[in-house]
């Protein structure tokens, strides 16, 4: 099979992964979260820290929706998950559109919405797409979540019109609206499984080979040092670029900007993230990929620290966010990536489920830890300097993960490098 023959087999099946991983939660919720805190903080009594921890909240149910969606996909397959989930999206942004000035109810919306759109979680998309692609994995996956980096450009400035034009709450729903609208009909028509291959059709060219039964278990893959590396980088990494990302709109907004100039220049981080996503995927499928994860990884680290030292140049503000962004696209694919990996595709929705678990609790603590210590010190020079030191040694862990193993694909030993 050649390179080409794979994105020709699985165009329709990237595609839709592309759509409904940009129109999920990791990409609307999170990209969108730092342009509604200044607003929501303004028409409440609620402090940024406060408004932050609503994020903390959504993440923090990642312990029990994460490992959930992944058993479910494992069970079900993706395609009926994404579905469900896709509605469940718009019924959370519809709770949240009807808290009024209530934190606790707000705070209820978020939780709501965790658990309804859960299947719009990377595991889903990235799991069809493991089927798809060997060769060019890297790449599709890369692809697929480039999605979250097309939210990340159109949708902060989407949801600051929004805001301008209606209110916070009304700002909601129609975001939840119009991403349930744009990828339910493209999921619904392009999102499946590829047909499962016999070794004779494989080595014809005829199908592609069934990944889905080598690999580790989940109690080999957790009791393997290689897994808990994995997880130390991924507290680290994500914490730095998800506290930074939440807080570059009110940081700049500190600085005498409006809501919508911050926004965008908080849109070049959608840019970067497409750019990181496709360039790292490319990186991934022909260099070790734990190299490329160092060194995109500890990008964050230069950013933070200009953002803390420069004042309103905008070619170094815009430096600064490039280079954050660019970490934001490789982290999520890059997990993705290194999960198929490392520990196979026999039980990767719930493996992977608990390694986005992990990143989703550090990344939705991170927003409100950062949002507490502007209102303990005024300012985020502090908190800024912190998320460099962990961007930095959360990128070199990378380098510790070794080797790939080396999987059976079939009994009749059919060898597959993953």
């Amino acid at each position: 099979m050649n390179d080409f023959s794979e994105f020709r087999r699985g165009i329709n099946p990237l595609f839709s992964s592309l759509i409904g991983a940009g129109c999920g939660i990791t990409s609307i919720m999170f990209y969108t979260h730092g342009t509604f805190v200044v607003a929501i903080s303004e028409n409440t009594e609620w402090s940024r820290g406060e408004v932050q921890f609503a994020f903390t909240i959504m993440s923090l149910m990642a312990l029990f929706t994460a490992p959930s969606i992944g058993w479910m996909v494992d069970r079900f397959g993706p395609r009926s998950v994404a579905l469900l989930s896709l509605v469940g999206f718009f019924i959370g942004c519809l709770m949240l559109s009807l808290t009024g000035t209530s934190l606790i109810y707000y705070y209820a919306g978020w939780a709501v919405l965790a658990v309804l759109g859960a299947g719009t979680l990377p595991i889903t998309w990235t799991t069809l797409i493991n089927q798809w692609f060997t060769i060019n994995r890297g790449l599709a996956l890369g692809i697929t979540l480039s999605g979250t980096g097309i939210a990340a450009s159109v949708a902060p400035s989407y949801a600051s019109w929004l805001i301008t034009q209606y209110d916070w709450q009304t700002a909601y729903l129609l975001l939840g609206a119009t991403s349930t609208a744009i990828a339910l009909p493209i999921v619904y028509l392009f999102f499946h499984y590829p047909t499962a291959a016999t070794k004779t059709n494989y080595t014809q060219g005829n199908a592609l080979p069934d990944l889905s039964e080598i690999g580790l278990s989940l109690k080999e893959a957790v009791s393997g040092y290689k897994f808990w590396i994995l997880s130390i980088s991924i507290i680290c990494v994500s914490a730095s670029i998800a506290g930074l990302i939440t807080n570059i709109v009110p940081l700049l907004t500190d600085k005498s900007l409006s809501v919508i100039e911050a926004s965008r220049y908080a849109g070049l981080i959608g840019i970067s993230v497409i750019i990181g996503r496709l360039g790292i995927g490319y990186l991934i499928d022909r260099i070790w990929a734990p190299m490329i994860a160092a060194i995109f990884l500890s990008l964050p680290a230069i950013g933070a620290m200009m953002l803390v030292g420069i004042e309103l140049q905008p070619l170094l503000l815009s430096i600064s966010i490039i280079l954050i962004g660019l970490a934001a696209g490789a982290e999520v694919d890059l997990f993705a990536y290194l999960s198929s990996r490392y520990f196979g595709l026999k039980n990767y929705g719930v493996i992977y489920g608990i390694v986005f678990m992990i990143f989703s609790v550090s990344a939705g603590i991170a927003p409100a830890v950062f949002g507490f210590s502007f209102d303990r010190y005024g300012s985020y020079d502090f908190i800024f300097s912190v998320a460099a030191i962990l961007s930095l040694t959360g990128g070199l862990l990378m380098l510790l993960l070794g080797a790939y193993p080396k999987f059976d694909l079939s009994a009749d030993n059919i060898k597959l490098e993953i």
